[in-house]
C-alpha cells in the first residue's frame, strides 16, 4: 500500500519527480529554519520515480530510530476523482472501503524505512507495498478497533490500538447548488451523528499539482451543521489552482492520539480519520496571497534602522493575536570582527646606473574594539530580553512563561548550545543559559534533519510539555566595520506556533530581521546614563525595539486585511 494513502504533508520549498507507475507521499523538514524547510510533497500524495523512491527507503529491524503513523481510514473517495493513489491502486480501490495502514519514517534524516517485520491488525497480516508503507484494505461494514502489532526480527516489539471515528455527512454545498466559487464564502452543511465529540474536520478540493491529481487542503475547522468558510480562505492556497469545471470536494473528520515516545518506538502516532466526498462544480478567480512581508527604513541623526518581516500564507501562518502564552526559548547575543587587519603593499623602483631597485613595502594596520567586561555584555543580553518581551506583551497582551520553566523541559535539552564567552575576537552571550531553538552550526543543523510528523518536532513537543501557544526565539548579531569602532547590529527572531492539524508544522506567527548602522564608542560613553549602558547605546537598542514595535504593527494590520483571523476562527 503506497504511503500516500497515509503520509502527511509540509508546505514549504515543493518539489516532485515524476515517473508513472511509482508513488509516495511524506515530508522531510532540514533543520527548524524556514529558510531550510524542504518539503517533498505538496498535497496528499505525489508521484516519485522508483528509483528516488528506493533511494530514499531503507531496511531497518530497529524501532528505536523509526517514526511511525498508524492510520485507519473511513470510508473511501469514488475512483471517479482520477486521484494518483486511487489509479495506482485500481481494482482494489473503491467507494466506502476503509483501510487500516502503517506509514515507517526515518526519524533521523530524511527517507523512509522498510520494517524488517511483521505487521498484523486483528491478526492479519498487513503485507508491505512500497515507500516506507504497509498497509490492509477493510470492507465497508468492517468498521471494528484494530489492534496492531509490530515485530522485528530483532525480537522487538511494539503495539498500537487504532479505533474508527465518526462518519462525515456531507448534507449541502453552497445550499444544495454544488457550486463552489473561489471569490465566494462556502457554505457547507453537515448532517452531525449524535454524540459526535471529534469535531477536528478539514476540507479539501482536487487539484492537479505538476500533472499529478490530488488533494489539497483549503482549510480547518470545528465541526457544526453550518460552517461558513470564508472566500479568502481560497487566496491561501500554497500557490496552486483548483481543477475549474466538474470537480471533487473532500471533507475529513480527524482525531490524533498524542505523540508515543516509548516501548522501544522513536515515535509514534496513530491517526483516525473519516471521509466524505463529493462532486461540485468549481468556478471563479481568486487573489493568490502568497504570505505577508512588510519593510520600511527609520531614520534619526544616528543613522537608519531598516525591518523586513515576514510570515507564511494563512496555511502555515497564525495570526498574532490567536496567542495568549508564549515561551522565549533562546536569546542571544554575538559580536563578531571584534578584532581586523588589514594589509596594503606597495612598490617604488629607482636606477642606480644600468641597476634597477625595486623596494616593497607592506604595511599592515590593526584595529580591536575594547575589550568590555562580562557585565557589559551581560547587561545588553539582559535588556533586550526586558524590551522585546515587553514589546510582545504590548501589543498582544500576552503572558510569558519564565525561561527557568522552559529550560528544565526534556525536549529543550536536544537544542544547540550557546558558547558563552568574551575574547578579542568575538563574544556570545545568552539570556540565562538559554539554548539556539533555530540550529546555526553547521552539525546542528544536520543533526536536526527528520522525515518525522509535524507534533514529533522540537518546536511542536516544547509547545506541548510546556502548554503555550508558540515559542520565541530572538539573535542580535553585532559586527565591528572597519570604519569606525562601532557595532552594526542585525536583530533576527522567529516567533513559531504548534501544528496546523496533523499535518503542517510548525506554523509561524511572524519572522523577520531589524538591522541598522551603530553609534561610535566614544559618543555612547558621553550619552550612557552608567557603564553597563554604554552597549545598548552603541547598538542603538531603544531604536532597534522601537522598528520592531512598528514592524509587528504592519504584519498585524496586514493579518486582518488578508483575512488571517476569519481563517483561523474556524477552528476555535
Amino acid at each position: 500500500m503506497p504511503a500516500n494513502l497515509f503520509a502527511e504533508v509540509s508546505l514549504a520549498i515543493e518539489f516532485a519527480f515524476v515517473h508513472k507507475g511509482a508513488s509516495w507521499c511524506g515530508q522531510a523538514i532540514l533543520g527548524t529554519d524556514s529558510r531550510l524547510l524542504l518539503s517533498i510533497t505538496i498535497t496528499g500524495c505525489m508521484q516519485i520515480g522508483m528509483m528516488v523512491s528506493k533511494m530514499i527507503t531503507q531496511s531497518t529491524a530497529d524501532l528505536s530510530n523509526v517514526s511511525l503513523q498508524v492510520r485507519f481510514i473511513r470510508n473511501l473517495y469514488p475512483p471517479e476523482t482520477g486521484t494518483t493513489e486511487s489509479g495506482f491502486l485500481e481494482g482494489e480501490w473503491r467507494e466506502g472501503r476503509n483501510i487500516i495502514g502503517v506509514n515507517v519514517f526515518k526519524r533521523s534524516g530524511i527517507g523512509m524505512y522498510k520494517l524488517d517485520a511483521t505487521m498484523t491488525a486483528n491478526g492479519d497480516t498487513l503485507p508491505y507495498y512500497s515507500g516506507g508503507a504497509n498497509g490492509r484494505f477493510l470492507d465497508k461494514d468492517e468498521v471494528v478497533p484494530q489492534h496492531l502489532v509490530i515485530e522485528t526480527t530483532s525480537g522487538q516489539r511494539a503495539e498500537f490500538d487504532v479505533e474508527p471515528i465518526e462518519e462525515v455527512n456531507i448534507k449541502s454545498v453552497n445550499g444544495g447548488s454544488g457550486v463552489v466559487d473561489l471569490g465566494d464564502d462556502l457554505v457547507l452543511e453537515f448532517d452531525v451523528p449524535a454524540g459526535v465529540e471529534n469535531r477536528n474536520m478539514q476540507v479539501s478540493l482536487l487539484m492537479d499539482v505538476m500533472g499529478v491529481r490530488d488533494w489539497v487542503d483549503i482549510v480547518q475547522f470545528r465541526e457544526k451543521e453550518r460552517v461558513v468558510i470564508p472566500a479568502s480562505a481560497f487566496r491561501h492556497l500554497p500557490g496552486l489552482s483548483p481543477i475549474s469545471g466538474e470537480s471533487y470536494l473532500r471533507v475529513e473528520r480527524y482525531k490524533v492520539s498524542p505523540a508515543i515516545h516509548n516501548a522501544g518506538v522513536g515515535a509514534a502516532q496513530v491517526l483516525s480519520l473519516s471521509w466524505d466526498a463529493v462532486p461540485v462544480e468549481v468556478a471563479g478567480k481568486r487573489d493568490a496571497v502568497y504570505g505577508i512581508s512588510v519593510s520600511d527604513e527609520m531614520t534619526s541623526e544616528k543613522g537608519t534602522m531598516e525591518f523586513d518581516i515576514t510570515k507564511p500564507n494563512a496555511f502555515l501562518g497564525k495570526p498574532l493575536s490567536s496567542g495568549k502564552k508564549f515561551a522565549l526559548t533562546s536569546l542571544s547575543v554575538r559580536a563578531t570582527k571584534l578584532k581586523q587587519s588589514r594589509t596594503k603593499t606597495s612598490s617604488s623602483s629607482s636606477y642606480y646606473g644600468s641597476y634597477k631597485v625595486t623596494t616593497t613595502t607592506t604595511t599592515t594596520k590593526t584595529r580591536k574594539f575594547p575589550t568590555l567586561p562580562d557585565e557589559f555584555w551581560e547587561g545588553l543580553v539582559d535588556d533586550m530580553y526586558d524590551d522585546v518581551v515587553q514589546t510582545f506583551q504590548d501589543n498582544y497582551n500576552i503572558e510569558l512563561i519564565p525561561v527557568e520553566q522552559v529550560t528544565a523541559t526534556p525536549s529543550y535539552q536536544e537544542l544547540e548550545t550557546i558558547d558563552d564567552g568574551v575574547t578579542e575576537v568575538e563574544v556570545s552571550k545568552s539570556y540565562k543559559n538559554t539554548k539556539n531553538l533555530i540550529p546555526t552550526t553547521l552539525g546542528a543543523i544536520i543533526g536536526s534533519v527528520s522525515s518525522t510528523f509535524a507534533s514529533d518536532r522540537v518546536d511542536a513537543r516544547l509547545i506541548e510539555e510546556l502548554d503555550v501557544d508558540g515559542l520565541i526565539a530572538v539573535t542580535l548579531d553585532l559586527e565591528m566595520p572597519w570604519e569606525s569602532f562601532s557595532l552594526s547590529p542585525r536583530l533576527s527572531f522567529r516567533v513559531s506556533g504548534p501544528p496546523n492539524g496533523y499535518k503542517l508544522g510548525p506554523t509561524i506567527y511572524a519572522q523577520g530581521v531589524v538591522w541598522g548602522n551603530g553609534v561610535e564608542l566614544d559618543s555612547a560613553k558621553a550619552e550612557a546614563t552608567d557603564p553597563t549602558d554604554i552597549l545598548n547605546r552603541v547598538v542603538r537598542k531603544d531604536e532597534i525595539i522601537r522598528a520592531l514595535d512598528a514592524g509587528l504593527k504592519e504584519l498585524e494590520a496586514k493579518e486582518q486585511e488578508f483575512g488571517y483571523d476569519k481563517i483561523w476562527a474556524l477552528q476555535e
